[in-house]
């Protein structure tokens, strides 16, 4: 019996485990109680990673469909057939034949990130497409057009915090996204405890909400015309120090002309606030020492997430809460990898585009909601042949066109723990490790630290059966296509460090561990001997204020853009859309919401885990009445393409919304447990996500579309 340290990559707090291990079983897997970040704290999924790595559905051998029926091959014989038709297909079609996209769990497996990027290089294809196009391109767009790279995002100020708002996020289920933290909910509550104020926006009274702060009401996809009212007050209303904010920036007299006209009292019968609290709580911020505007998926994934965001930071670089004490500051982790790639890696260029429609990429990556269109479209150089690795995109894209496409693949591989519903649609499965059975490092999450540190976990287990490291099917996939690896790239998010990493002097056959020392040898703040001396991580220098502005900006002159081009021509695009969500609806706006024991669509065939209390659409009293819908009902939601859904009634909802989680629906999946859960998959319903699409940076445009809603059965149980 013997007990590792680890840590987790469900999320980017990264919790400390104890895996307690006896033989090759893993008994048990509990919170690291000593660990320096996260002090003793690990959610429940993280707690049942014994489960996952044991689970009886997983896939253990390499898996071929034969005449519809799934046959077990070994690993020679996968690689050499697949190799063989990658090569055909490039030769045949052209190298934009090959696809790949990648899922959520990708940004946390270091060798999945470096080696699919190599993979992909490898074969000189640009169709790259990931699943942070669905949750998370806008802050990507917004990061490369204010500070010229798309992974520059400040993080809170905890600490010395006075005024906290949270919009379309729920910290105390999901922590929070692009800011890697932990024991969120004790720093908010600090934050009320030293006479601060929390305040949280949301069409729902989250769990956050309920726990911590002021909550007030907005309607869904209306969070871009509140802080534009909050601007409008800050810009036209209180005064700005305009040296202060040229010194730093460019575009401040297009920005204060953009958000002129958006007055409280314009914006108040958009969003559902009244102009008296727009204009105090812009007031309040404005005025606080130390402020904080803080935004995740629930804007991100409206209509307008790349005005938003470019909001976010523009109000809080003129209010003086950026690189600000108390404000939104820059991490810099393990390595400054801002800085690296400043240096090496040249003059940008336009890149690749899709065939269809010309979307560019963001973080290295096209938007997967133009997926089945390149597959679809009839061009000599369509997509041919798709690599998934570690990602559900059948089942998380809305609409159903890429189950229709994947018909016309001519090869489909996926990368994975599990038969997912992709991978139910695929000619080759190849099963990977899980996060037991690899190393790994927190690559992707360095600059988004609150508290810097750096953690380097060892595999604490040996594979399973014939599982094997998502680093080494990719490198013998080239080899088997005819386009061996030279050397890893540094990673494709952001995309362009793997042009920084081509300047290194790599060579052939590089490990994980090998890429790793080597950047950690460059940053010079630790070395991988030293991370692996201490299991439990090194801590690295606090975040500081003013490390950034006028010192590290990586744009061309070293200034923050106020007035980013395509922001603000989508301006109009919002203008024209205010008579629609000031108008009465005959059917709701639907809103997501995440689940603690859940995570995306994952982690539902979990045998420790209960699921059933997040598997309820929500929706108000008011809302029931008028469609004769009682609790526990069961619903039916939709906009001609329909899903049954059980509702629960709660005041805990605004009128006019409906609240329904995203990833469920496995009935069809063939996992013992996941197949048997209730629930529907609610992009099953939404428009076709092509037709949906932020102009801005492609992001899919999930929330906030109108659904119609009627009852379609009697009472059911609902937790």
């Amino acid at each position: 019996m013997r007990t590792e340290k680890t840590y987790c990559r469900i999320c980017e707090a990264h919790c400390g485990l104890d895996v307690t291990i006896d033989g090759d079983a893993v008994v048990a897997v509990k919170p690291d109680k000593t660990h320096p970040v996260s002090r003793g704290y690990a959610c429940i999924k993280g707690s049942a990673l014994g489960e996952l790595h044991h689970d009886p559905d997983r896939v253990n051998h390499p898996l071929k469909k034969v005449n519809g029926t799934w046959q077990r091959i070994g690993w020679p014989q996968a690689i050499a057939e697949i190799g063989s038709r990658i090569r055909t297909l490039q030769k045949t079609h052209g190298r934009r034949s090959v696809a790949h996209y990648y899922g959520n769990p990708t940004a946390f497996s270091m060798q999945n990130f470096l080696y699919s990027a190599a993979f992909m290089q490898a074969l000189g294809s640009p169709n790259v497409f990931t699943s942070s196009s669905i949750d998370l391109n806008n802050k990507f767009h917004v990061a490369d057009a204010m500070y010229g790279m798309l992974d520059v995002h400040p993080v809170p100020d905890f600490a010395h915090c006075e005024f906290f708002m949270c919009l379309g996020s729920n910290p105390m289920v999901s922590q929070m996204s692009v800011v890697a933290v932990t024991h969120v909910m004790e720093k908010l509550s600090a934050i009320e405890d030293r006479g601060g104020r929390v305040i949280v926006i949301d069409p729902r009274r989250t769990e956050t909400a309920q726990h911590v702060g002021e909550h007030h009401f907005i309607r869904p996809g209306t969070d871009a015309w509140l802080l534009l009212g909050m601007a409008h007050v800050v810009a036209h209303e209180l005064e700005l120090d305009p040296a202060a904010i040229h010194a730093h920036a460019n575009g401040l007299t297009a920005f204060l002309a953009a958000v002129k006209d958006w007055t409280p009292e314009r914006v108040a019968p958009l969003t559902g606030l009244s102009a008296e609290r727009i204009r105090e709580l812009a007031t309040a911020y404005a005025r606080a020492r130390g402020a904080v505007l803080y935004m995740s998926t629930g804007v991100n994934m409206g209509p307008f997430g790349s005005i938003a965001y470019w909001l976010v930071q523009g109000l809080s670089l003129i209010t003086g809460n950026l690189d600000a004490r108390g404000g939104l500051v820059f991490s810099r982790g393990a390595f400054d990898v801002t800085k690296l790639i400043k240096v090496l890696e040249g003059k940008k260029v336009d890149g690749p585009r899709t065939l269809k429609d010309g979307w560019r990429q963001e973080a290295g990556a096209f938007p997967a909601a133009a997926l089945a269109d390149e597959i679809l479209i009839d061009h000599p150089q369509r997509i041919r042949a798709l690599i998934i690795s570690a990602g559900n995109p059948v089942h998380s894209i809305p609409g159903n066109r890429l189950a229709e496409a994947f018909e016309h693949l001519e090869l489909r591989v996926c990368i994975d723990l599990y038969l997912s519903e992709t991978a139910q649609q695929a000619d080759y499965v190849l099963p990977a490790t899980d996060m037991l059975e690899r190393s790994d490092f927190p690559l992707s999450h360095l600059n988004f630290q609150a508290e810097p540190h750096a953690q380097y976990t060892a595999a604490v287990l040996a594979p399973k059966f014939e599982r094997r490291p998502e680093w080494w099917i990719f490198t013998q996939l080239a080899q088997a296509a005819g386009a061996p690896l030279l050397g890893p790239t540094l990673m494709n998010w952001p995309a362009r460090l793997s042009r920084v990493f081509d300047r290194l002097p790599l060579v052939r056959g590089l490990q994980p561990d090998d890429v790793l020392a080597l950047l950690l040898r460059l940053g010079g703040k630790t070395t991988l001997a030293e991370l692996k001396r201490n299991p439990q991580g090194v801590a690295l220098p606090a975040v500081e204020p003013g490390n950034f502005l006028g010192k590290r900006v990586p744009s061309a002159d070293g200034k923050v853009n106020l007035a980013p081009a395509t922001v603000l021509k989508d301006l109009t695009r919002l203008a024209a859309a205010a008579g629609d969500y000031a108008a009465e609806t005959a059917g709701l706006r639907v809103i997501g919401r995440r689940e603690r024991r859940s995570h995306n669509s994952w982690m539902h065939n979990n045998r420790r885990i209960k699921h059933d209390s997040g598997i309820s659409a929500l929706m108000h009293p008011a809302d029931a009445v008028k469609r004769g819908i009682a609790d526990g009902d069961l619903i039916e939601v939709g906009t001609g393409r329909n899903v049954a859904i059980p509702v629960r009634i709660t005041e805990d909802i605004m009128p006019g919304v409906l609240c329904v989680p995203h990833g469920w629906g496995h009935a069809q999946s063939g996992l013992g447990k996941a197949s048997m859960l209730p629930g529907s998959n609610i992009n099953e319903a939404l428009p076709d996500v092509a037709l949906h699409m932020e102009p801005v940076s492609g992001q899919a445009i999930m929330l906030g579309h109108v659904l119609e809603v009627r009852r379609v059965g009697a009472r059911q149980r609902v937790a």
